[in-house]
C-alpha cells in the first residue's frame, strides 16, 4: 500500500509549487522595484509642490527679516510626513534657520551624488547620535525677490528640503504586504486545486495499478486472475497513458497465467537435473579443493596450504618440542630467462625447478610455490646443523642446466638464493618465521652466497639494505638525489678543463648516503638503469651553467656495467644530449676496467657506437683489474684513469708502476688521469711523469653546481 505522503500526485505538486514559488518571488521582486521607483518619483513631485506652496511665505519672511515667521513656516512644513528637515541658507550658503534632519558642516557625509531631476541630490550621512547610516534626498531651490514685474530679481538665499529614504520604504511596505497576501491566497488555492485533480487523474489510477501489481507475488498467484479495479480503468472513457499501461498490464498478466502451467511441468524436470548436477558437483568439489590449495602450474602446495601446514607444525613443535626449518627459495636472474626466451620457457623452467627440488626433499617435507619464482619449504629437523645439509642438497639440484628438448634444445642454467629460519630459535610464530626466512634470503642475495641462516646480528644491516633497495625508485621521483662535481686539473692548460659528476643521496630518515652503499644495491634490484638515466639527464641540464664560464669544459659520468651492456645505451645518450642541447663531445663516459674486460668483444662494439656519436670514453680504476693488453689496444677509448690506491700508498715500486702506466698509455695515444692527488708533492711528481690530468682533494673536493660555478669564477682556484 502506497501512503499519501509518498504518492506521485503529491510529488508532482511539490515540483509545481516550487516552480510557482520561484516565479512568484521573481514577479513580486519586480513589482517591488517598480513600486519603489513610482513612490520615489511621486516624492520628488511632492518636493517640487512644496517649493511652490511655501516659497512666497519664506521669501516674505527673509525680505522682512521676520525670523519668527520664518521658523513658524519651517515648523509647519516639517509637520508634513514626507519632510525630514528644512533649512534656509543665505547667499553665502550659511544656514539662517533649520529644522529636522539637515546637512550641515558637522554632518558626517558618506557619499553625495547629483540626481537626474533638477535641483535634487542624494546624500548618505551618519547621524551624530548613532552609527546607523541615513539616506536623504535634498531638493535645493533659490529664494528670489522682485519688487515689481519690470524690476530686477534679487537672490535672497536658498531653501533646502530634505526627505528620508525611509519615507519611500514606509510607503512601499504597505504595497508589499498587499502583494504578499494576494500571492499567498492564489498559491494556496492553486495548491489545493492541483492536489485534488492530481490525485483523481494520476494518483488514484496509479495506486490501483500498484495494488494489482502486488498480486504478482509468488505467494498470491491464486488471486492473479481477480482484478476488478484494473477492469474499471480499462473500461473508462479516457484513452490516455494510464489506460494503455493498464491494458498492457492485463495482457502481461494473461501471459503469466498461460506460462504457469509450463513452469510447473518444467519444475519437476529441473529438480531431477539438480539431483544429477549435485552428484557431479560433489565429484568436482574434490578437484576444486585441490586447485584452491595447489599451484596450477607446478601442482605444488600454494600459499594457503603452506600457511595451514606451518600452523600445524607450530602446534606440534609447541607440544613435542620439535625443531623445523622455514626456507625461502628465490631463483636468480629468472626475469632474464623470461625476457630472453619468453614466458613459455619460464613456465617450463619453474616446473623443472619444482620437480628437482621435490626429488631432493623428503616425503615429510613441504615444498610450496608462493608466487613468481619464489618457493617456500617446511622441513622438520633434529638439530640446527641439519640446515646446512638441506641447503646444499637444494643448491646441488641446480648444478645441471635445464634442457628443453621441445624448444630447440634450449639449455638454461639457473641458481637460487636460500634463506632459512629455524623454529624456535628464529621465531615462534608463522609470520616471524616467514619474515626472518625472507630476510635471510635477502642476506644471501646481497652477500652473493647461495644460502644463509637468519642472523639477528645482521638483521638491522639487512633491514637497512632492504629499505635502501625499496626507496631508490621513489627517491628518484621525489628528487632526493643530487649531483656534485669534482674538478680535474689539466697540466697542459694549467687550469681545470674537466669535471667528474658524482651522485649523492640525501635520504629523509637515513641521512646522507654514499654511492658506495646504494650503487651495489641498485645494481642488485635492477634500478641502476633509472638511476643512471637520471644522472645523465641532470648532468646534461646542469652543464649549461658552467659552459657559460668555459664552453670547452667536459664532464665525466660513471657507468655501471649493468647499464653499459644494454644495447640501447648509445641511443639513450644521444637522445639525452639532443634534448639538453649539449654536444656529445662534452660528455666523457667512465667505465671500469672490469666492465670493459668482462666481455671484451661486446665492449668493443658498444664503445665504437659511442665514439662514433662523438662521446669520449675513459677506463676507470685502471691497474686494479686483470686487463689484457691485446684487448686494450683494440678498445676505442680516449684515456685511462689510474686508481687512487697507487697514490695513497706511494712506494718506490708503485712509483715505477705509475710511470710505466703513463708511458704505456702515451704509446697507445691515450691521455692519463691520476686520481687521489691530495698533496702538492703528488701534483708535481705526476707533472714530472708527464701525466696529462690530476684529480683529488688538493685540487678541489666535490661541489654542488652552485658552489662549482663560484669556484670556477675565482682565477686563483685554477692552480696556474
Amino acid at each position: 500500500m502506497i501512503k499519501f505522503k509518498n504518492s506521485i500526485g503529491l510529488r508532482l505538486l511539490r515540483y509545481v509549487f516550487a516552480c510557482y514559488l520561484v516565479v512568484a518571488l521573481a514577479v513580486t521582486g519586480l513589482q517591488l522595484v517598480f513600486e519603489y521607483r513610482h513612490v520615489k518619483s511621486n516624492l520628488f513631485i511632492q518636493l517640487y509642490g512644496l517649493e511652490n506652496t511655501f516659497k512666497n511665505s519664506i521669501m516674505t519672511s527673509l525680505w522682512s527679516f521676520d525670523t519668527p515667521q520664518l521658523e513658524t513656516t519651517l515648523f509647519g512644513m516639517q509637520k508634513i510626513d514626507m519632510v525630514s528637515g528644512i533649512k534656509i541658507e543665505n547667499q553665502q550658503r550659511e544656514i539662517i534657520a533649520s529644522i529636522g534632519t539637515v546637512l550641515s558642516e558637522d554632518s558626517q557625509i558618506v557619499s553625495n551624488e547629483q540626481l537626474d531631476h533638477a535641483g535634487l541630490s542624494q546624500a548618505t550621512i551618519i547621524q551624530s547620535n548613532a552609527t546607523k547610516r541615513l539616506t536623504l534626498f535634498e531638493y535645493r531651490f533659490p529664494i528670489e525677490y522682485q519688487e515689481d514685474p519690470s524690476g530686477s530679481i534679487d537672490l535672497l538665499g536658498y531653501g533646502v528640503i530634505y526627505a528620508s529614504e525611509n519615507t519611500i520604504i514606509e510607503r512601499v511596505k504597505y504595497s508589499f504586504i498587499l502583494i504578499i497576501i494576494n500571492s499567498a491566497i492564489k498559491t494556496i488555492a492553486l495548491w489545493f486545486f492541483f492536489l485534488f485533480f492530481a490525485h483523481r487523474v494520476i494518483g488514484r489510477p496509479l495506486k490501483t495499478l500498484a495494488n494489482v501489481a502486488s498480486t504478482l507475488n509468488p505467494d498470491k498467484l491464486k488471486t492473479l486472475g481477480n482484478s476488478k479495479e484494473l477492469e474499471i480503468i480499462i473500461n473508462s472513457k479516457h484513452k490516455d497513458e494510464i489506460y494503455f499501461l493498464a491494458d498492457n498490464f492485463k495482457q502481461m498478466r494473461n501471459a503469466i497465467l498461460d506460462k504457469i502451467g509450463i513452469i510447473e511441468s518444467q519444475k519437476q524436470t529441473l529438480e531431477n537435473r539438480v539431483l544429477e548436477r549435485t552428484q557431479s558437483l560433489t565429484e568436482a568439489n574434490a578437484d576444486l579443493q585441490h586447485l584452491v590449495l595447489h599451484d596450477t602450474l607446478t601442482s605444488l602446495p600454494n600459499r594457503t596450504l603452506f600457511n595451514d601446514r606451518l600452523n600445524q607444525m607450530l602446534k606440534i613443535g609447541l607440544r613435542d618440542g620439535m625443531q623445523f626449518i622455514v626456507a625461502c627459495i628465490d631463483l636468480k636472474e629468472f626475469k632474464s630467462v623470461n625476457d630472453n626466451y619468453g614466458h613459455q620457457i619460464g613456465d617450463q623452467l619453474l616446473i623443472g625447478v619444482a620437480e628437482r627440488m621435490s626429488k631432493v626433499l623428503r616425503s615429510t617435507d613441504t615444498l610450496a610455490r608462493i608466487g613468481g619464482d619464489e618457493f617456500f619449504a617446511l622441513l622438520p629437523v633434529e638439530k640446527t646443523a641439519d640446515s646446512k645439509v638441506i641447503a646444499e642438497h637444494i643448491v646441488n639440484a641446480f648444478i645441471e642446466p635445464f634442457v628443453f628438448e621441445n624448444n630447440n634444445n634450449i639449455s638454461v642454467l639457473v641458481d637460487a638464493n636460500i634463506g632459512m629460519a629455524i623454529y624456535p630459535d628464529h621465531g615462534e610464530s608463522a609470520s616471524a618465521l616467514i619474515k626472518n626466512a625472507d630476510m635471510a634470503m635477502y642476506q644471501a642475495k646481497l652477500s652473493g652466497i647461495s644460502y644463509a641462516n637468519y642472523s639477528s646480528k645482521q638483521d638491522s644491516i639487512l633491514k637497512r639494505q632492504i629499505k635502501i633497495s625499496e626507496d631508490i625508485k621513489p627517491a628518484i621521483e621525489e628528487g632526493q638525489f643530487y649531483l656534485v662535481y669534482q674538478p680535474i686539473f689539466d697540466y697542459r692548460a694549467k687550469r681545470v678543463s674537466k669535471l667528474e659528476a658524482l651522485i649523492r643521496w640525501q635520504h629523509p630518515t637515513l641521512g646522507l648516503l654514499s654511492p658506495v652503499e646504494f650503487i651495489p644495491i641498485s645494481e642488485s634490484n635492477g634500478s641502476i638503469y633509472e638511476l643512471t638515466t637520471w644522472v645523465l639527464k641532470t648532468a646534461c641540464n646542469q652543464c649549461k651553467e658552467y659552459h657559460l664560464l668555459n664552453k670547452s669544459m667536459s664532464i665525466s659520468i660513471n657507468f655501471s656495467g649493468c647499464v653499459f651492456n644494454q644495447p640501447e645505451i648509445s641511443d639513450l645518450l644521444e637522445k639525452t644530449c639532443i634534448a639538453s642541447d649539449v654536444p656529445p663531445s662534452s660528455i666523457n663516459l667512465e667505465i671500469t676496467e672490469t666492465t670493459a674486460m668482462a666481455k671484451p668483444e661486446q665492449a668493443i662494439i658498444i664503445l665504437n657506437q659511442l665514439t662514433n656519436k662523438g662521446f669520449t670514453v675513459s677506463i676507470d680504476d685502471f691497474g686494479t683489474g686483470y686487463s689484457s693488453f691485446s684487448y686494450l689496444t683494440e678498445l676505442p677509448v680516449n684515456e685511462l684513469k689510474i686508481d687512487k690506491s697507487f697514490l695513497l700508498s706511494m712506494t718506490e715500486n708503485s712509483h715505477k708502476v705509475i710511470k710505466s702506466m703513463i708511458d704505456l698509455a702515451h704509446l697507445l695515444d691515450l691521455k692519463v688521469v691520476a686520481e687521489g692527488v691530495e698533496t702538492r708533492e703528488l701534483l708535481d711528481m705526476l707533472n714530472e711523469m708527464s701525466c696529462d690530468f690530476a684529480q683529488g682533494f688538493y685540487i678541489a673536493k666535490p661541489m654542488t653546481i652552485k658552489s662549482l660555478c663560484q669556484w670556477l669564477i675565482i682565477e686563483e682556484n685554477y692552480l696556474v
